[in-house]
């Protein structure tokens, strides 16, 4: 049976993967919801930036939940398609010959059942819908494949689904794995920077007012 897939390896997977399903999803907002997808988050950025702190409550209120109405649709949006979408995608790739989705087949991973087999779309069913709960727990499922010794996530345990290296002999991370682990990194720390500069600034603002 093959080696478990490491944490990191799983995590550039789902990172490609991931992207190119962006990619996918705005296509399609673009041809068939005009103004939805990311068009949603640039409408809304453009109205709070244009939002006058000097304004009175009741407009400021409108623009508030103008915003909240705008967010909401992006989110259920975004939901809405990446359950179809998304989950049409790694239905049929990880039941697939390939046994992988474009991500996981570029690092060298697939999917197999308990056994090591090729798993049912049916399987695949159960583990894309199990991964909900494992985001819904703050992520903690999917942080459970990084545990020895299985490096089994929480999906992987309610479908009986294991995540091994595809070649035994090449189970190391591909060298430009490890530059996209370092991106991801250095773009939650400028997240994180930029989320803190902009909360400083409404704050010094408000005290302004």
């Amino acid at each position: 049976m093959n080696r478990p897939a490491g944490f990191w390896k799983r995590y550039v997977a789902y990172g490609i993967d991931a992207l190119l399903l962006w990619v996918a999803l705005e296509l399609l907002a673009r041809l068939f919801f005009p103004g939805m997808g990311m068009g949603d988050i640039a409408h809304l950025q453009t109205l709070l930036g244009s939002a006058d702190p000097n304004a009175g409550i009741e407009q400021q209120a409108a623009v508030l939940t103008q915003a909240l109405g705008l967010l909401t649709r992006w989110t259920l949006w975004l939901t809405l398609a990446w359950v179809l979408v998304g989950g049409a995608y790694f239905i049929a790739f990880e039941s697939s010959a390939w046994q992988a989705t474009p991500g996981k087949r570029l690092v060298g991973i697939k999917v197999t059942d308990a056994d090591g087999a090729r798993i049912s779309r049916a399987r695949a069913a159960a583990r894309f819908l199990a991964a909900g709960l494992s985001w819904a727990v703050l992520n903690l499922g999917q942080a459970m494949a990084a545990l020895p010794p299985e490096h089994r996530a929480l999906h992987d345990l309610i479908a009986g689904t294991r995540v091994v290296d595809a070649d035994p002999a090449r189970p190391d991370m591909p060298w430009w794995g490890w530059l996209f682990v370092a991106a991801s990194a250095l773009a939650f720390v400028g997240l994180i920077v930029m989320t803190m500069l902009a909360t400083w600034q409404a704050v010094a603002a408000a005290g302004q007012v």
